[in-house]
């Protein structure tokens, strides 16, 4: 990559303009225009390097339960495994991970629905195999904000520390014109001079008002950040772990904050512990090799004073995508 591909990826992945002219505003101080960065966007998504720019959704304030879930499953009744828990529109994630507990996934169930039942029909369907269901109790950081700057790139970065997320404190109305707003604006938005009034045109409402709408909802935490999601794999980041600890419950909170001020460190939550699992803190890292992953946790460890934890590499990617909201 060259270093304005770099620092649009570190710009659009940090947050997008809701703005009518977004291309023109990312543009400002790069030297070039508005239709030139759209081009090199497209670009960069023709290389696989952006996944999508979409609205990145706080789940729990539109209604939905989710959980992260533990599987044990033999070896023989991987692929089978996989196939009947993928086939659910709420499972968005879904890796091999070494241990006993080897199969691990994210689920989310709509509102009305049971989040307990719903897993343990899955579990069935997979072949009845003994589940952990490992709801976030606290979430320290939600932002995959990937290093692809090389030195004295920087300056043209967006000055932002990574925020703790906010929680919503008011309702989400599911009105059918609010349900319409979120199908649109979780998909990719189009690459074109003034994408949200072509999202608005298609919605039959005026690009002002789905502006105000999406910014009301980012102040308001239904909507995390809105923002281009990377391709891991493709911008460098070949490696990633699970880093779990069993952490005192009267120091949790403070070791959670500790970890999530590592640039290295997408998520960071609180977790039930179990006796088959006793681990209850947990921290995803990216890195370009599993030997840089070693590094990060082993810092990690020496940050919070616990230098006892597992990191659990993913061996083998069963499912990944963009969790569709309101599917049904």
């Amino acid at each position: 990559m060259d270093s304005m591909s770099r620092i649009l990826l570190d710009r659009v992945q940090r947050s997008f303009p809701l703005v009518p002219e977004p291309y023109q505003a990312l543009s400002e101080g790069l030297g070039i225009g508005g239709k030139k960065v759209c081009e090199l966007i497209g670009t960069l998504k023709e290389r696989k390097l952006i996944r999508q720019i979409s609205a990145i959704f706080n789940t729990g304030a539109l209604g939905y339960r989710s959980s992260l879930v533990a599987m044990a499953v033999p070896e023989k009744d991987l692929e089978h495994a996989a196939s009947a828990i993928n086939r659910y529109p709420g499972v968005s994630h879904n890796y091999l991970r070494p241990g006993n507990y080897n199969m691990w996934f994210t689920v989310a169930v709509p509102p009305g629905k049971a989040l307990e039942r719903t897993v343990g029909e899955l579990a069935q369907s997979a072949g009845g195999w003994p589940v952990l269901i490992l709801p976030a109790i606290r979430k320290y950081k939600l932002a995959v904000v990937l290093d692809v700057l090389e030195e004295g790139e920087g300056e043209l970065s967006e000055e932002r520390g990574d925020l703790p997320p906010i929680e919503s404190t008011v309702a989400f109305e599911a009105t059918d014109e609010n349900i319409r707003i979120v199908r649109c604006i979780q998909e990719d938005l189009p690459l074109v001079e003034a994408p949200f009034r072509a999202w608005a045109e298609s919605l039959d409402m005026g690009e002002t008002k789905l502006i105000e709408t999406m910014n009301r909802w980012l102040q308001q935490g239904f909507i995390r950040r809105f923002a281009a999601v990377l391709n891991h794999r493709q911008v460098g980041f070949s490696s990633n772990g699970m880093v779990v600890w069993n952490c005192p419950s009267d120091r949790i909170d403070e070791y959670g904050r500790i970890l999530s001020s590592y640039p290295e460190v997408s998520h960071c939550y609180r977790r039930p512990s179990y006796s088959e699992w006793p681990f209850n803190l947990y921290a995803m890292i990216h890195g370009r090799s599993a030997d840089d992953c070693r590094k990060v946790a082993e810092r990690l460890g020496e940050a919070i004073g616990m230098k006892e934890y597992e990191i659990l590499f993913s061996t083998k990617e069963f499912k990944k995508i963009r969790l569709k909201l309101f599917w049904s």
